[in-house]
């Protein structure tokens, strides 16, 4: 036997104390836990769930429509809205949109969820990145044009935790190079640049997320936002297939 009985039993009951300690934890950090957001959901919204359930309408509907049409109104108008099941969907939507493929590249952020470089790849394109400047966490405007080369086709700039890029110069270098520019809005509701929300600057697609963290929630969901009637009615075709 390779150890004694008594020796076996004191290592047996430690390794037990052990883990009911840290179940014990676990269960303490559950009760007390501080959740990362709790959406504001209360009778109104249940309401309009139970409403849109017996509606008969599971997808894209009335309500939606409505959600589209009151979102226009809420940046003011002169743009088309169209809602998806994702910012992801909406990305993936505004690039395909755009004639982004295989061997074209994007630039975009270094600091950014992974769905803003997966989009690229999932059109075939590269993701090209660009650092940030950590005074503010966005792309570092100053590094972008080096960063362009001639298969570049989109620059696509991520306003992280609210605060908008400085869009003045990515809107100038995109002119100058004839370039597009597509807006990674997902935590940028209601930001704005310079005194106009974003979605009513001068990029080609704005594209919002409503996830369940973010500042306005359907559980999950998305929305492309652009002036371009091409674009919009590309994507209204393909946002359901």
């Amino acid at each position: 036997m390779w150890c004694k009985p008594a020796v076996c039993a004191a290592f047996a009951g430690i390794i037990f104390l052990i883990l009911v300690a840290y179940l014990w934890f676990k269960l303490s950090l559950m009760n007390n836990f501080l959740p990362f957001a709790l959406p504001d959901i209360g009778e109104e919204e249940i309401a309009e769930v139970v409403d849109s359930l017996r509606s008969g309408w599971l997808t894209t509907g009335p309500k939606t429509q409505k959600f589209e049409k009151d979102f226009v109104e809420f940046l003011g108008g002169e743009v088309q809205a169209l809602a998806v099941n994702s910012a992801t969907a909406g990305l993936h939507l505004a690039l395909e949109a755009l004639g982004v493929g295989p061997g074209d590249e994007v630039i975009t952020t270094t600091y950014t969820f992974t769905a803003t470089a997966g989009v690229i790849r999932h059109l075939g394109a590269d993701p090209v990145f660009v650092d940030i400047d950590p005074r503010t966490f966005n792309i570092d405007t100053g590094k972008i044009e080096q960063a362009i080369t001639p298969r570049t086709k989109v620059i696509m700039p991520v306003h992280f935790a609210g605060l908008a890029c400085d869009m003045d110069p990515i809107l100038k270098i995109a002119r100058r190079h004839g370039l597009k520019v597509v807006e990674d809005a997902a935590h940028a509701l209601p930001s704005t640049y310079r005194g106009r929300l974003i979605g009513k600057l001068e990029s080609d697609v704005t594209v919002y997320s409503f996830y369940a963290t973010k500042t306005v929630t359907t559980g999950e969901g998305g929305m492309i936002v652009t002036r371009n009637q091409e674009i919009a009615d590309r994507c209204r075709i393909m946002r359901l297939h």
